[in-house]
């Protein structure tokens, strides 16, 4: 059994990055956390990385809060493979520099354009047909390489970080 991520605990993920920064929790599109949860539990069967990737990248697509998605995403991916029973030993620096190679990455090849282009698909097919493009790409890859380097197995019970 997968043990799926809820509205709330996304929620709770992106209230607790914020607190970090001092930044305002703000909810804007609740109607995209739905959409995502239901993205990442129809599609990929049992690959539990692809899920995770799928939270990671879809989060940052459809960017359902003001502020903190790209931290919200990449923490989603990680506790989604928690409940899952993965563990990780990934250092906060290591996670940084993930980070930073996603912001770099990103405005070199001009994603944020073209995630508000996905995001404003408005049939829901296609733009989780361009969604999986985006889990595709080198910036999907790598994203998905990482998460795969830093999990591993470490039983079959699940439990939460959060």
């Amino acid at each position: 059994m997968i043990n799926y991520l809820s509205f709330e605990e996304i929620e709770i993920i992106n209230k607790l990055v914020l607190e970090i920064t001092d930044e305002k929790f703000q909810l804007e599109r609740e109607d995209d956390i739905l959409s995502i949860i239901e993205f990442v539990r129809n599609n990929f069967d049992d690959d539990l990385f692809k899920k995770a990737l799928a939270y990671c990248i879809a989060l940052i697509v459809l960017h359902p809060f003001k502020e903190g998605n790209h931290r919200t995403s990449l923490i989603s991916a990680e506790e989604f493979l928690i409940k899952n029973g993965f563990f990780t030993g990934v250092s906060d620096i290591e996670r940084l520099k993930l980070q930073k190679w996603r912001l770099e990455y990103g405005e070199k090849n001009d994603l944020e354009r073209e995630f508000f282009r996905i995001a404003c698909i408005e049939h829901i097919d296609k733009r989780n047909e361009k969604i999986m493009e985006m889990m595709n790409s080198k910036y999907g890859q790598m994203i998905e390489n990482w998460l795969k380097t830093n999990y591993r197995v470490k039983t079959n019970e699940p439990s939460h970080r959060i």
